[in-house]
Formats: structure tokens, sequence, C-alpha cells
């Protein structure tokens, strides 16, 4: 070994030992699933539905839509599809029991979906499967006229549905009308706009910075110019200055503001948390790097480190904010 990488061997040491003083988990205990601890309430609908009862999911979506908490309400469609996705047994029995259920009809559009993988690309959408999912949306609309979580669902298949600028700028008129700030329904849309979707780099800066202008502090809008930026950079190992313009300081500097102005309790919050992490860390800001690593730090299935998972860029980014902060 050459003194240097005794050198490089050592600093990671530091930064290893120093991760476990401040509480930092090691890389076998990083949740890989989610971006986030879930939800309490997700957790036992969860743990039902793979147990065959359906009860508990209903109760929960019921509950959401009653209170119209739409941005929990997508999280748990989402989850809750991924499940249906994997084995719908327990959905079948659901539609059983319940013929025409809104709610059950919404996790099957969302179990439909094709799933986006790292890179942007999503999974090839089964002909088959498009009519029937087309059929539980409508359904879902009509249980609750008032849900943006259907044209979210709709979003989200829309790369792999083929469907066009129009088409999908009518969706989400739909979506914010009845939830401006819905950070689910942004993310979807802005999936489509990218590159790697049906868009371009322009068009998914233009929607982005749309999203993020005049929005409140709070609303978590100031991720999508974030998530624009890294999708048309990607990891890269250009200049780093690129990573320290007055532009992308910017952008990050009224991501802080945001972060810190949400309710602690957001279900979102921790995905912005995680794109601070990664641009501070980028811009050499440790100290605030940190911050945003102890708050997120357990769970790993957000941008970016989700794309770059065998890389192991969290642990490596961690690390080295570790070993740099004061």
């Amino acid at each position: 070994m050459t003194g240097g990488d005794r050198a490089v061997a050592g600093d990671a040491t530091q930064g290893s030992e120093r991760s476990a003083e401040l509480g930092l988990l090691p890389a076998e205990k990083q949740d890989t699933r989610y971006a986030a601890a879930p939800d309490p309430a997700d957790e036992v609908a969860l743990a039902a539905v793979r147990a065959g009862d359906w009860g508990p999911a209903a109760d929960l979506l019921a509950a959401q839509a009653a209170a119209k908490d739409w941005e929990r309400r997508a999280l748990s469609v989402e989850l809750l599809g991924r499940e249906a996705a994997a084995g719908a047994a327990w959905l079948d029995a659901w539609e059983a029991a319940r013929p025409g259920d809104g709610d059950a009809a919404l996790v099957r559009s969302a179990a439909a979906t094709p799933v986006e993988r790292p890179g942007g690309a999503a999974g090839a959408p089964d002909g088959a499967a498009r009519p029937a999912r087309a059929a539980a949306l409508e359904t879902a609309k009509r249980a609750h006229t008032q849900d943006p979580v259907p044209y979210v669902v709709e979003l989200a298949g829309a790369v792999a549905a083929d469907l066009s600028h129009a088409e999908v700028s009518a969706l989400f008129k739909e979506a914010v009308a009845r939830a401006p700030y819905l950070y689910a329904a942004h993310e979807a849309a802005l999936r489509y706009w990218l590159a790697g979707g049906k868009g371009s780099p322009a068009l998914a800066e233009e929607f982005a910075a749309d999203a993020a202008d005049g929005a409140p502090l709070g609303s978590l809008m100031s991720a999508f110019p974030l998530i624009a930026w890294f999708e048309e950079h990607l990891e890269s190992t250009r200049d780093p200055e690129e990573y320290r313009t007055d532009e992308l300081s910017r952008l990050v500097d009224r991501a802080l503001m945001d972060a810190a102005a949400a309710p602690a309790a957001h279900p979102r919050l921790p995905e912005l948390r995680h794109l601070l992490a990664y641009f501070l860390y980028k811009q050499d800001r440790f100290d605030a790097a940190l911050e945003q690593f102890r708050r997120v730090d357990g769970y790993v299935n957000a941008l970016p480190w989700r794309y770059y998972a065998r890389e192991g860029l969290y642990m490596r980014a961690r690390d080295t904010t570790v070993r740099n902060a004061s």
C-alpha cells in the first residue's frame, strides 16, 4: 500500500468513526426501500395487506380522502400499488367485497403503472393491462371528484403510455386545480418533461422554474429546479465548479429556506433534504450538508442516491461531509 493509499484509508476510517459518534448508521443498516421512515399508518396498512387483510388500507385511504390529505394519500397509494404489483390477492378480495370501490380502483391503477427505473427509464407497459388501468382510473375519479391523486397516477404512467404534451399538460392542470402545490403531481409531471421522458432539458427546466416561481416557502416546490438540474447533469466527474455557480447556489439557498419553512411532518420533506445534502456536499458546504445528512440518515431510496446505489454514493458523500464538517 502506498503512502497515498494509507492516507485515503485513514481518512475513511476517521470518517466512519466520527459518523458512528454522531449516531449515523453504517452502510448495511441503510434502508434502500424508502426515502424516510414510513408513516405508522402506512406501516400498519402495508403489514396488513402482506398478511392478506385489505381492511386497514381501505380505512387509511378513506380517512385521507375525508381529510383531503392529498400528499399522504398519493404516497400511500404509491406504496400500496407497489405491494399489489408484487401480489394482488388482497386487492382482488377488496374489489370482490366492494365492487366499484374508488379507492380499490385507485390502488389497482397504481399497481398497473410502470415503475420508473434509475436513469429515468420506465418499465415497459403491458398493453393488455392498459384498458383495465384506464377503467380503474375513471372509477377512482368518479368516486372522489376533488381528489387529485388519480391524475397523479395517470401522470406517473404518461411516458409509458406515450401521452402527448397536450395530454400531460391537461392532466397536470386537473391535478393542480385540486391541490396547487401537490409535490407528487409536480414530481410525476417533471418525469415526463425530462429528456429521459418525453421532453428535453429546456422543457424540464422551464416546468421546474414555473413550479418554483412564486411558490410559498414551505411548499417544497424549490425541489424541482434542483431535480431538473441533477437529471441533466447526473453525478459528474466534470469541473466541480459546475456545482458552485451563482445560479445553482441561489437554487440551493432557496431550497434551504423552503425546507426550514415546511411542516416537519410533510411526507415529502425528506426528499428535499436528500437533495440538499447532495448539493451542499458538492458545494463544499459541509456543515450545512451534515445537518441534512443527520436528518435523513438510515433511508437512501431518494434522489440522487438511488441512481448510484451500487457505487455507494450516499456513504461516500456522507462520510466525506463528516470528515470535513467542523
